[in-house]
């Protein structure tokens, strides 16, 4: 088709060519074509000898399929017989197995169980490293060896006898600030330990031991001081056999400066008005003791008149009004003993008021608790207990510190009442008696 096509348009160039053109372009025609031929016949060789290798690849190829499909039904049988014999091993094994498999059981049950157990055991804070150990037991998946059950072993009969002793050791110890500071330790067993005078807790999460935040009371924080500086031989110490539990409750327990924050501002309020209550009472108790001293000296020499004593000053107004009439000097004699009785009976109408109203604030901060803990219901419901606490503390403390004031101004103004009535009986006695011999 290409040829005929180069015919025709050599025909059509003929008719607007020359005749020396015309030889030329069918030199050139001649040329390409002869080319053409050439590329032709090299393209058609070319595709002859790929398909001849076409042919060899195929042939290579299917006889691979064909020994790899030998190979994989040889594999395949060689899988089956494996998985038959594996399947009876397997029986077999399971078979020997026998009280093995339960004993490895129980292994990884005593290891999981003793780890828990030493986690929160303050031992572990002295020989590290034995709580991951047994976690690392309970968690295996083969039988454990010889050494390994010897060695758990061994780790149980370790704890019972640290159990037992009072160690001495270097630790790191979380100060109550946050700071971590290296001290002497004295464990009690695994039941307490001590550090500086202070009660230790053990923080199973760190594995390490921490100052308690709040040590418990006198009495018992002195133990611990004697027994962290005691050497040798036997001195009281408190033990928590609880293992920390009974130490929490009592650094939770709240002291009386606690007890008094609980009461709020009311409980602030009724404090203050006894201490007052009590200062006043004891002011006014010594104050009429030494009146009473001062009187019955007096009393005993009538005729050295002191002024620094209720019945001196009566006897002196008695020798002042000696020279008027009778009428007037028992006037003048009556408003003398009346004028000392107020003093003597001073602040008891206060003492009482005071008696009188601490009760009555405890009943103020009872009321306003029981408020703050019904506004809690409301909000947030019953719960939670805590939420209710602070309003049940106020409610409580108030009321006992009101009475623990009142029972004590109470009797304080007892006393001091009685005291004052004797007073005023003695310069009553003592002026009629002046008046008696007087008038004789």
């Amino acid at each position: 088709m290409k040829i005929l096509t180069i015919a025709m348009a050599c025909l059509l160039l003929s008719a607007v060519v020359h005749a020396g053109d015309f030889d030329d372009l069918l030199e050139v025609i001649r040329s390409e074509t002869e080319r053409e031929l050439e590329d032709s016949r090299e393209r058609e060789q070319r595709f002859l000898e790929a398909k001849e290798s076409r042919v060899d690849l195929l042939t290579e190829t299917e006889d691979e399929l064909n020994r790899l499909t030998l190979e994989s039904d040889t594999l395949t049988d060689s899988i089956d017989k494996n998985e038959k014999k594996l399947a009876e091993l397997e029986e077999r094994l399971s078979l020997k197995m026998g009280d093995l498999g339960e004993l490895f059981g129980v292994v990884r049950q005593i290891s999981g169980e003793l780890a828990a157990d030493f986690g929160q055991s303050m031992i572990s804070a002295h020989f590290p490293g034995r709580v991951a150990y047994l976690t690392e037991l309970s968690e295996r998946k083969e039988l454990p060896d010889m050494a390994a059950l010897t060695h758990m072993w061994r780790l149980l009969l370790e704890e019972l006898d640290e159990s037992r002793k009072v160690a001495r050791f270097s630790g790191t110890v979380i100060q109550g600030d946050g700071t971590v500071e290296e001290q002497k330790i004295v464990r009690i067993g695994a039941y307490g330990a001590v550090s500086r005078g202070k009660f230790l807790t053990y923080s199973p999460d760190g594995n390490a031991f921490a100052v308690a935040l709040k040590q418990p009371g006198r009495r018992y924080s002195a133990t611990a001081g004697n027994f962290d500086e005691k050497q040798d031989g036997l001195v009281k110490m408190m033990i928590d056999p609880t293992r920390g539990q009974l130490l929490g409750m009592l650094t939770r327990k709240p002291n009386l400066g606690d007890r008094i924050r609980q009461g709020g501002v009311i409980g602030y309020i009724i404090l203050g008005l006894g201490i007052g209550g009590m200062a006043l009472c004891l002011f006014r108790y010594g104050y009429l003791t030494m009146v009473m001293r001062r009187i019955k000296q007096q009393a005993a020499d009538i005729n050295m008149v002191t002024a620094d004593n209720p019945l001196g000053r009566i006897a002196q107004v008695y020798r002042e009004t000696r020279e008027k009439p009778r009428e007037q000097r028992e006037v003048i004699w009556e408003e003398a003993i009346l004028k000392e009785i107020p003093p003597v009976e001073r602040y008891n109408t206060l003492i009482k008021l005071l008696a009188a109203i601490s009760p009555l604030l405890g009943l103020l901060g009872t009321v306003t608790g029981m408020i703050i803990t019904f506004q809690s219901i409301t909000l947030f419901g019953t719960g939670d207990p805590q939420l209710m606490a602070g309003g049940i503390s106020t409610a409580l403390i108030t009321t006992v510190m009101g009475l623990s004031v009142a029972i004590p101004i109470l009797f304080a103004y007892t006393f001091i009442a009685a005291k004052s009535k004797s007073i005023v009986d003695m310069l009553e006695h003592q002026s009629v008696g002046l008046i008696a011999r007087e008038i004789l």
